[in-house]
């Protein structure tokens, strides 16, 4: 039968491991295996039940989208964005204090700038005679030229009934000019506007360009009589338009 006692040379070995720190680093290596080692197994075993039970959900919803096995057949209706159709209120202002008259010259400048580059088929003729409406003769007339089907380079020559020019404004200036006119109370301006513009035909669209337009236009400042608390009138006509590309 096997003696279990320890001797007097145990314990010598003993105290020596104790006094080197082997007996505590042993100690210590028996703890990490007996409690350390299984917690980093359960977690790897928690990760791969994880990772199994997401690829099970994909691999179900997946199976589901073959179901049903008839074919679906879609049913087009219109709609209208009541949102989009919502009047809607916006001051012109950039920033709160500016000069009404300064906001209302930069709207109507970028406008007819807008109505004059902007071409679509549909809007042609309420667009053309817009311009024509708020330009001097000389301008209407170079406007003329610069639509008539005979030029080949006229929107509806380029641009017929396929394809839509819309642009978006992005930014305009004013310019300071010592020869700007005053006529019977009334002063001209100048302003440089920044567009650039997009082409779509069909479901495709395509940038185009960045260009700036030079207009110079007369505009009647708004007054407001303070007898009768009425404002008087606006007026804007343009007096010359230039466009370069950028």
């Amino acid at each position: 039968m096997e003696n279990n006692e320890q001797t007097a040379e145990d314990y010598i070995e003993i105290a020596d491991k104790i006094r080197s720190g082997e007996y505590f680093r042993d100690a210590r290596a028996m703890y990490d295996i007996d409690v350390h080692s299984p917690m980093s197994d359960r977690y790897w075993f928690l990760f791969i039940t994880f990772m199994s039970l997401i690829i099970t959900v994909v691999a179900v919803v997946a199976w589901m989208g073959f179901f049903p096995l008839n074919n679906r057949v879609p049913f087009i209706f219109a709609t209208n964005n009541i949102i989009d159709d919502y009047p809607r209120v916006k001051s012109l202002l950039n920033f709160r204090g500016e000069n009404p008259n300064t906001a209302l010259q930069r709207y109507l400048a970028q406008s007819y700038v807008k109505l004059r580059e902007e071409y679509d088929a549909t809007l042609f003729d309420r667009n053309h005679n817009a311009v024509l409406t708020l330009s001097t003769k000389d301008v209407a007339k170079e406007y003329e030229k610069d639509v008539s089907p005979l030029n080949p380079e006229s929107p509806i020559t380029l641009y017929q009934r396929h394809t839509i020019r819309n642009i978006n404004i992005l930014g305009s200036q004013p310019v300071e000019d010592e020869t700007k006119k005053k006529i019977d109370g009334v002063k001209e301006y100048r302003m440089l506007v920044t567009f650039e513009d997009k082409l779509i035909s069909g479901e495709q669209e395509n940038p185009h360009g960045r260009y700036q337009v030079d207009i110079a236009f007369m505009y009647k400042d708004i007054k407001l009589d303070t007898t009768t608390n009425k404002i008087e009138p606006y007026g804007f006509i343009v007096t010359s338009y230039h466009i370069k590309s950028l």
